[in-house]
C-alpha cells in the first residue's frame, strides 16, 4: 500500500480508463514490487485521507478475482481447448470448426431452457 495522489487519467476508444497517480519518494525496493506487477490483474481501491472502515476492508478481502487465480478468461480456455482438440482431428479451418463448437453448446443449453 502506498500513499498517491490522482494525477489524471485519459478516457480510451475501448471505453477503458488509463489512471496516472504519482506516489511520494520510494525506497528501490518498493519500486522494483510494483515494477513486478506490471502487466498482472488486480483490483485497485483508491480513498482520499479518511480512514478505512472495516466492512470496506473486509469487502475488499472478499473480492474473487479470476484472472488473478487464473491467468486466461473461461473464454480464452474454451477456445483453447477447442484448438487443442481441432488439431487432433484438423478437420477443415479452425474458425469455422470454432464457430459450429461454440453454436453446438449455446444451442444445447437453450434447448435446456425451453425444457
Amino acid at each position: 500500500m502506498y500513499a498517491a495522489q490522482l494525477d489524471g487519467y485519459q478516457r480510451r476508444k475501448d471505453r477503458s480508463v488509463t489512471l496516472r497517480f504519482v506516489t511520494q519518494e520510494l525506497s528501490t525496493n518498493e519500486v522494483s514490487t510494483i515494477d513486478s506487477q506490471l502487466d498482472t490483474f488486480g483490483i485497485l481501491y483508491f480513498r482520499g485521507q479518511e480512514t478505512m472502515p472495516k466492512e470496506e476492508l473486509e469487502e475488499l478481502d472478499a473480492i474473487e478475482l479470476d484472472l488473478y487465480d487464473e491467468p486466461k478468461t473461461q473464454s480464452q480456455r474454451l477456445r483453447n481447448v477447442l484448438f487443442k482438440f481441432w488439431k487432433m482431428e484438423e478437420r477443415g479451418n479452425f474458425k469455422d470448426f470454432y464457430k459450429n463448437e461454440t453454436e453446438r453448446i449455446i444451442q444445447h443449453y437453450k434447448n435446456k431452457l425451453e425444457e
